[in-house]
């Protein structure tokens, strides 16, 4: 799944041996990109094990290794589900041994509504606890079709029982989830005489709907100023705006990160975080970071809400950021004491479908600081 292109650093599991992709070879010639479903041979810059079966994946995104999930199965054999027993379990290129825990509930196909049930029946689906005899790879289902779905095989008929499908939750404990998931088991207690404030309260009182825009560009695109700049306007119209800023949060809560494409997943995995909670108690936040991965960008969507969550392209040629280099990042770069930068050696993704592009090469500050408002202003977080 996904799209792969040369000079991209990559990662074997389970090895975990990293490397680049030098080349991308096919019968009609070499690629500069290849792409889900294209047949493709991958030449690497530096010799690691990779054999049949492994997954290459990108360092900053990194799939989720265990022996036990939860999963959604649809059971297509007239003999019953019993939980207990022992199964093969295909996933990807791997047959795992091993079985269905429990059924936590079955789901009705015609109301959706969930209840308890000892067995499953042909055609019924359910929620189920499932245990490996060895960890997999794997992504949530809705995140990666490939990697989060699987079927059931019976060992002795050699047939296919069951179609799963893997949830984002593992087995609802908070020492097993992903670091992406937030845990909504446990709620704020109080005493009865204290009455929480609620969103709408804050709304009405705040004047402003909450909301996370990620300012996402090459660095020296402008991105901190443009972050600024819109702090500004917003609490000169009485708003209350917050900027989290990559280069502050490796200053503080990020400083133990450095430049590898998985610590600046990291990094953003925590600024997201931090915008949630802002978003949480009314705020207005403008999260300013590289963020090259556009699956990464699509895990903070998730993670923070897609109803409240806008992206902002900040694009700017590459030899204009490379002049601007404001902290010095690029001259680092060449001389070593920091990874290449995205965009400048290693990859960087533009979004997909950005709710705002800013070419911060032929527009002012101004004029981008009154686009990101007017674009609040359009999608209602402000008035």
């Amino acid at each position: 799944s996904g799209t792969i292109r040369t000079g991209e650093e990559i990662m074997v599991l389970p090895s975990r041996q990293t490397s680049r992709i030098k080349e991308i070879v096919t019968q009609d010639g070499n690629l500069d990109e290849a792409f889900t479903p294209q047949s493709v041979t991958l030449t690497l810059e530096t010799e690691i094990d990779c054999s049949r079966g492994d997954m290459i994946v990108r360092p900053g995104n990194v799939p989720r290794a265990s022996n036990s999930f939860e999963a959604m199965l649809v059971w297509m054999s007239p003999e019953p589900m019993v939980p207990g027993r022992s199964y093969l379990f295909k996933h990807t290129t791997q047959t795992v041994p091993g079985q269905i825990d429990s059924l936590r509930y079955r789901v009705d196909v015609n109301t959706l509504h969930r209840s308890p049930a000892p067995e499953l029946q042909l055609n019924e689906i359910g929620r189920c606890s499932i245990t490996l005899s060895q960890p997999i790879y794997y992504d949530p289902y809705r995140r990666n079709r490939s990697t989060g779905a699987f079927v059931v095989i019976d060992k002795i008929s050699n047939i296919t029982v069951a179609a799963g499908m893997i949830s984002a939750r593992e087995l609802d404990s908070r020492q097993t989830m992903a670091p992406w998931e937030i845990d909504d088991s446990v709620q704020v207690q109080t005493d009865d005489s204290v009455r929480m404030v609620t969103g709408d309260e804050r709304q009405a009182r705040l004047g402003q709907k909450p909301a996370t825009l990620l300012l996402t560009g090459l660095s020296g695109s402008g991105k901190s100023t443009i972050a600024r700049g819109v702090e500004r306007a917003l609490f000169d119209a009485g708003r209350l705006c917050i900027v989290l800023d990559g280069e502050d949060l490796r200053r503080g809560l990020s400083r133990d990160l450095g430049f590898s494409a998985e610590d600046r997943s990291e990094n953003l995995r925590r600024c997201a975080h931090a915008a949630r909670l802002l978003n949480e108690n009314g705020f207005l936040c403008v999260a300013s970071l590289i963020a090259p991965s556009e699956e990464v960008r699509e895990k903070v969507a998730d993670l923070i809400g897609r109803d409240r969550f806008l992206v902002v392209h900040v694009d700017a040629p590459l030899d204009v950021c490379q002049q601007r280099d404001p902290r010095g990042h690029y001259q680092k770069a060449q001389q070593g004491e920091i990874p290449r930068l995205p965009g400048a050696g290693t990859a960087y993704q533009p979004p997909v479908r950005p709710d705002l592009v800013l070419r911060t090469d032929q527009s002012t500050v101004a004029l981008c600081v009154q686009q990101v408002v007017d674009l609040l202003k359009q999608k209602k977080f402000i008035s």
